[in-house]
């Protein structure tokens, strides 16, 4: 029988039986466990979904329910080196594909692999909630660059990343880039804290969403970031609903949830 959880004199937690655990923690012992899950995942689909020029697809976005969507345009806001974008070319052959990305040397070379699909734009920007001019900050790991400035949270909990450089990027909102392209949306925003900017700049276009997956953040690793509740509020109150996680991303050190790709999907009307 498990006993209850008290702690020994030395702050650790008894084990089963009342016996004190012999080690502290000082990790998450899943993290690697859950690594070794996303190669068995790639290695069962890798024939079909190769790496496209150095991109790994998105293989958690590889679910019946999002395959059977036929959206008339699909919107990657954030699209890094193509984890996204690449998967998206092959699963709705259909539809106009917008993909949104600040970092300059990461927009050009995908323009360059799409200059002759006349159904991809690449938009070599921003997106926030007005349009002009600022400063983006470009992390080690290109993945975590972002408008908002690392948090000391983020440096304590990523020390092999860290800032790398800034640069002026433009800023573009999301009703001014889909001004004359058709609905449903689908709709994927990887943008380290600076959602909210972006789903403001949607305007009055949001309604035009079908589905919507955002990677929402539960620690403030940008300073100024808004969070999961932020996000939440804003969407419940403009007619989506919360359908849960499509991933999570946890701390190494501590298997706190950091963030999660949360998804949204348009309320029905009631019939």
């Amino acid at each position: 029988m498990v006993s209850s959880a008290r702690e020994c004199a030395d702050g650790r937690f008894k084990w089963w039986g009342g016996v004190c655990m012999s080690f502290t923690l000082k990790s998450d012992p899943s993290f690697s466990f859950r690594k070794i899950e996303k190669l068995f995942l790639a290695a069962k689909l890798f024939s079909r979904f190769p790496r496209v020029h150095g991109a790994w697809p998105k293989y958690e976005y590889l679910k019946p329910w999002i395959v059977d969507q036929r959206p008339k345009t699909v919107i990657d806001i954030g699209i890094n080196i193509g984890q996204f974008l690449h998967l998206a070319v092959r699963l709705w052959p259909e539809a106009k594909i917008i993909g949104v990305e600040p970092t300059s040397d990461l927009a050009e070379n995908m323009s360059q692999l799409y200059q002759d699909d006349e159904r991809i734009t690449v938009e070599a920007c921003a997106a926030s909630d007005h349009a002009g001019e600022a400063v983006f900050h470009i992390t080690k790991n290109s993945q975590n660059s972002s408008l908002l400035e690392p948090s000391a949270s983020f440096v304590a909990d990523r020390p092999d990343d860290g800032l790398l450089r800034t640069e002026t990027v433009k800023l573009k909102r999301l009703d001014e880039i889909v001004q004359n392209v058709d609905g449903p949306f689908f709709v994927k925003i990887d943008v380290q804290g600076a959602e909210m900017e972006v789903l403001r700049g949607f305007g009055d276009r949001l309604p035009d969403i079908e589905t919507l997956i955002v990677e929402a953040p539960f620690e403030e690793a940008y300073d100024g970031a808004g969070g999961f509740d932020d996000i939440y509020r804003f969407l419940a109150d403009r007619g989506f609903d919360y359908a849960g996680p499509l991933g999570t991303l946890t701390s190494k050190k501590t298997g706190h949830v950091r963030q999660e790709d949360a998804v949204f999907v348009k309320r029905q009307a009631a019939s």
